[in-house]
């Protein structure tokens, strides 16, 4: 059943909670200029459904504020959340490989994948299960009222997104610390300085005439040695 439209409600009132988010920790990613695009786009929906409803098209009045509508705002929403948190990730493991100097070639697959991008993505989409499910307000018999309960669920789905955008940092949190963590091998290093080390003794001893020069050292031994000594 459809709605009965007399006037279309001002969402300022029914989104006053989404418009005025609690405050986040300084780790946080920050989200409040999404939110805020979010909200101006609603309005923007609201505005458009007010002019509908005065050209005398309730209909039209209907589909400006239709669950549908809610829900491709929401959708693209989320889209630029799962861009900025996936950037995002990406900075700090290049940002931690570059005090660690970790290789360039292992950094690129310390990285997300485009698998772990894939159920990112679908892990912030799932955020927004309260505002999928909410009763489309086009066909309630009061429409304010209908409306507020898709702002209620926006409000819940996007508290739902910004944990999952937490979570999502702190399990990543894991391999950043881990590329700023990783030291190159001194192994190596050291049996290479070992080896010149002996080369160069056994090259000078060899030359000095104390152990014997084999092959070529033998013609630098009798050069060194025919040298005019003071």
């Amino acid at each position: 059943m459809n709605a009965v439209i007399g006037s279309v409600p001002e969402l300022g009132p029914l989104l006053g909670r989404f418009s005025s988010p609690a405050a986040r920790g300084p780790e946080a990613l920050p989200l409040d200029d999404l939110r805020r695009n979010l909200l101006g786009l609603l309005y923007q929906q609201g505005s458009a459904a007010r002019r509908e409803l005065t050209a005398g098209r309730p209909e039209g009045a209907r589909v400006q504020l239709a669950l549908s509508a809610w829900l491709a705002l929401w959708t693209d929403a989320v889209k630029a959340t799962a861009d900025r948190l996936l950037g995002e990730i990406d900075r700090r493991i290049e940002l931690a490989g570059a005090q660690s100097r970790f290789p360039e070639r292992r950094l690129a697959l310390a990285k997300p994948s485009e698998e772990d991008r894939r159920v990112v993505r679908a892990r912030l989409a799932a955020a927004g299960i309260p505002l999928e499910r909410v009763s489309p307000p086009e066909q309630a018999s009061d429409w304010p009222d209908g409306l507020l309960r898709v702002a209620m669920a926006l409000d819940a789905s996007w508290e739902r997104l910004e944990r999952v955008v937490t979570d999502e940092l702190l399990v990543w949190q894991r391999d950043v610390d881990r590329v700023r963590a990783w030291r190159r091998p001194t192994g190596p290093l050291w049996a290479i300085t070992v080896a010149v080390l002996l080369l160069a003794l056994l090259l000078g001893l060899s030359v000095g005439g104390y152990l014997p020069a084999p092959g070529p050292l033998r013609l630098l031994q009798q050069w060194f040695w025919s040298l005019s000594w003071p």
